[in-house]
């Protein structure tokens, strides 16, 4: 039995080696998706590998599982209470969908934020003694996406104590077989109490460097992912203070962002691997996303793992502050004619970004005629023409125009579009640019209605789908105060 693991150990070894050097295939060792899974809590197990299998379709070998707050702890069940209705809470499916991207060449990485973020930020409900400090010198309040609660104070031994069982129990107990974690500061809020203060990172290092360390005894091959703060001294976007200035070990692997943790040259060339995230093929378009590729590649960075987050979450609350948001079900990527439990990265707007990322990330510097000629081939085969490759991004862009992580554009969701009225941001000129984008529209289902059953029919059914939404009582909103 031993020798049998020990050969399965090897032929698994041989599989990943394999992925990562065909996903060599260009400047980047390391691609793929970065998806928070407790935010996604419709896709049942047959889902989930039929995204592990777009990673790997898409000449991927990485799937960032930002999981925190998606798995059944038995040690502390507040950390799921909230999300008990996820596919994963009520059936414990990760450790099958490890071994079927393990087996297709993907590896995976679990996710998560100390002290704040979904799973975590629920222990305050318990504890609410541990609730950071804010800059005013009162106890933080309430901040989420999905699942709203409080960072914790990494000063106090009680928060040590937790943060290292929940990681322990979801990286040993639960999922063992992962490859490693990403240990994802928060990019919302720090502690500033006078035991964290400007000393907030080390604090948070105590954590990190734990339960690094017990990762690497356990397997010494794991790579683990953490954010520059740590070693960088440099200022931390948004949170008022600085990094630390910590001793790097050269064992870590290191994730930057646009928003929360800015690239630093010194560390990318120390670090094991380094990986550049942006929300391009989540809420952008092929020009982003050949524009990130470009980024990473000029920063020496071994890859580019963006996001292809698609919330299906019920909103409890306001999120970014929108009240008529509270009771709804997301809309992933804005594709409303889905039903919940549908998934929505082969949908033809999806499809588009997911090609433009297989074929940037081979090539950041392809030519973008080039790209189209490509697109157009894989949607609309052998009778592809430039202007139905046009009409696609041009549907894309409608479905991006304005878009949040939690709200739909407002040109595919008249409800959002009352919202914006409602609160006096629908002026003149917005609604007559509404019309005018809902007029090309409806030319575009013209002239593709009645195509052949190739992306030409599925541009007509999606823009039929949009301008349906526009009856007459929503058509009377852009109409009012011409």
């Amino acid at each position: 039995m031993i020798l049998v693991r020990r050969l399965l150990a090897a032929l698994l070894g041989l599989v990943l080696a394999t992925s990562v050097a065909a996903a060599s295939d260009g400047p980047f060792a390391t691609r793929g998706y970065y998806v928070t899974f407790p935010r996604m809590p419709t896709y049942d197990l047959a889902d989930w590998k039929r995204i592990v299998d777009g990673v790997r379709d898409d000449g991927g070998n990485t799937l960032m599982l930002w999981v925190a707050g998606g798995f059944r702890s038995e040690k502390h069940p507040i950390t799921w209470r909230y999300n008990q209705d996820h596919e994963n809470v009520r059936r414990d499916f990760v450790r099958e969908l490890i071994e079927h991207a393990h087996g297709r060449g993907v590896r995976v990485l679990l996710g998560f934020t100390p002290f704040g973020y979904d799973g975590v930020n629920q222990y305050a409900i318990e504890h609410p003694e541990l609730k950071a400090v804010g800059a005013d010198g009162k106890p933080v309040a309430a901040f989420g996406i999905d699942c709203w609660g409080w960072n914790l104070c990494p000063s106090k031994p009680e928060s040590q104590r937790f943060m290292l069982e929940y990681a322990r129990e979801m990286a040993f107990g639960f999922y063992p077989d992962a490859d490693g974690l990403l240990i994802e500061s928060s990019d919302y809020a720090a502690c500033h109490c006078p035991d964290c203060g400007d000393r907030y990172f080390e604090r948070e290092f105590a954590f990190v460097k734990a339960i690094s360390e017990e990762v690497w005894a356990r397997k010494p091959d794991a790579e683990v992912f953490v954010y520059p703060h740590y070693f960088s001294g440099a200022d931390a976007p948004g949170l008022g203070v600085k990094g630390a200035t910590l001793p790097f070990d050269p064992r870590w692997s290191l994730m930057f962002t646009p928003h929360s943790a800015l690239p630093e040259p010194t560390l990318i060339e120390r670090a094991r691997s380094s990986l550049w995230w942006d929300d391009s093929p989540s809420r952008r378009g092929p020009i982003e996303i050949q524009a990130g590729a470009r980024h990473a590649r000029d920063l020496g960075m071994d890859g580019y793992v963006p996001s292809l987050e698609a919330f299906t979450f019920v909103a409890d609350a306001a999120e970014e502050g929108q009240e008529w948001l509270k009771g709804r079900r997301q809309i992933p990527l804005g594709f409303g004619w889905l039903a919940p439990g549908d998934p929505p990265y082969n949908e033809l707007p999806a499809r588009m970004n997911r090609i433009a990322y297989r074929e940037f990330t081979r090539d950041p510097d392809l030519d973008l005629e080039a790209f189209k000629a490509t697109l157009g081939r894989e949607v609309f085969g052998a009778d592809a023409t430039p202007d139905a490759v046009d009409d696609l991004l041009t549907l894309q862009a409608l479905f991006n125009a304005e878009r949040t992580w939690c709200q739909p554009s407002p040109l595919t969701s008249p409800d959002r579009a009352r919202a914006m009225a409602a609160r006096g941001e629908l002026s003149p000129s917005k609604r007559a640019e509404y019309r005018a984008e809902l007029d090309r529209l409806r030319a575009m289902e013209s002239r593709r209605r009645g195509a052949k059953p190739d992306g030409g029919r599925e541009l007509a059914r999606i823009a039929r789908w949009v301008l349906d939404l526009w009856g007459d009582d929503a058509r009377e909103l852009l109409e009012a105060g011409r």
